[in-house]
């Protein structure tokens, strides 16, 4: 598990790539089991609770968008226990009908230390 807050990004979006492909267990693993986490991201729903944000990365990974994630213009602001990351995620792929689809929205994820290791407790992300 990452211990410092770059690698803890790498490891979101690691995970999110993971997610467009299908598999939404990686973001089990990153994300804080604390209740007080939430999720607003690019579908409109807002998630509230650790129940609540795994079941919508569930139905985000069964929507069948095989494509890829980067996250550009990386910048991330760190204390002792909170973190931040702002950027740009583009995301690239394919549409359940097959049509192309390619996306730019701006990002921000907070992580809490949590015994010594980053673990993402919110994420938020708009069309600019």
């Amino acid at each position: 598990m990452p211990i410092n807050l770059e690698d803890a990004a790498d490891a979101f979006y690691e995970a999110g790539n993971r997610l467009l492909a299908g598999d939404a267990t990686a973001f089990q693993q990153i994300w804080s089991e604390a209740d007080d986490i939430s999720h607003l991201g690019p579908t409109g729903v807002i998630c509230r609770g650790r129940q609540a944000v795994m079941e919508q990365f569930a139905r985000e990974a069964a929507m069948g968008f095989a494509g890829t994630l980067v996250a550009d213009g990386r910048q991330l602001v760190e204390t002792a226990e909170m973190g931040l990351l702002v950027c740009t995620e583009r995301t690239s792929g394919m549409t359940r009908d097959g049509e192309p689809l390619q996306l730019d929205i701006r990002s921000t994820t907070v992580f809490r230390k949590e015994q010594g290791q980053w673990k993402a407790v919110h994420h938020h992300t708009d069309r600019f």
